[in-house]
């Protein structure tokens, strides 16, 4: 009896140390490198938690082999109203911001901040969470780039045709004619035409891009969210 309930608290311990519950002195830590890259980037108007959660996914999967691009990490701040330039491209090495820009939500999602979310085929919303930004194409969008989705809300990001890509509806312009409401896509992170090209030719090839919603469940969810493993190689 004895040895079956030692057995069993090893195997709690286990668990909770993978979900990050059981590592507090990791946690802790995690909480001051956070801080303190933000710091770096000299710009607030970026969502402190959006960050955090960005940063976190970026180093768990650069420590899991799966950014063939770790130069940069992109985060999607849905937390903004869509007149604000809510897309920010990190470089890594010196947390700099090197880009900043509109960017579009879904047509389901919302009219001016984006409220609704969907993983769904023919949904007409965006999806949140992590992505890989892979390879590029030219299509009906002229240079576009493709996402693929690393979790349960963003899964079938390839098959609904998510994908960045430049849009007359995710500029200035429209904002000015249209009551400073940001055109909507088909769920696309969509740019303004003629700061896409260098965006994605930035971030293609294996870059960790990350859509932030302020999802309260999210970070319970997220298996990325959940280890804390690459904070022994920080």
């Amino acid at each position: 009896m004895i040895l079956l309930i030692a057995i069993m608290a090893s195997a709690f311990k286990n668990s909770t140390s993978k979900n990050g519950e059981g590592n507090k002195p990791l946690i802790q830590k995690w909480e001051q490198v956070a801080y303190s890259n933000y710091h770096c980037l000299q710009d607030t108007s970026l969502n402190f938690e959006a960050f955090k959660q960005g940063l976190h996914g970026f180093y768990t999967l650069k420590s899991q082999g799966k950014l063939s691009n770790s130069d940069y990490l992109t985060i999607v701040d849905f937390s903004q109203h869509s007149s604000r330039e809510r897309l920010y491209v990190i470089e890594t090495k010196n947390f700099s911001v090197v880009y900043k820009s509109l960017c579009s939500h879904g047509r389901n999602t919302g009219g001016a901040e984006a409220n609704e979310f969907s993983n769904k085929v023919g949904s007409l919303q965006s999806s949140y969470g992590f992505f890989i930004a892979n390879e590029t194409y030219t299509g009906k969008f002229d240079l576009a780039m493709r996402l693929d989705g690393l979790e349960y809300c963003n899964s079938k990001a390839r098959e609904r045709g998510i994908v960045v890509h430049g849009a007359n509806y995710a500029t200035k312009s429209f904002l000015d004619k249209n009551n400073n409401v940001l055109g909507r896509s088909y769920g696309c992170p969509a740019l303004p035409m003629d700061e896409a090209p260098k965006i994605i030719h930035t971030i293609k090839e294996g870059s960790c891009f990350f859509i932030y919603s302020p999802d309260k469940s999210y970070p319970r969810k997220s298996t990325i969210l959940r280890s804390y493993d690459f904070m022994r190689e920080l």
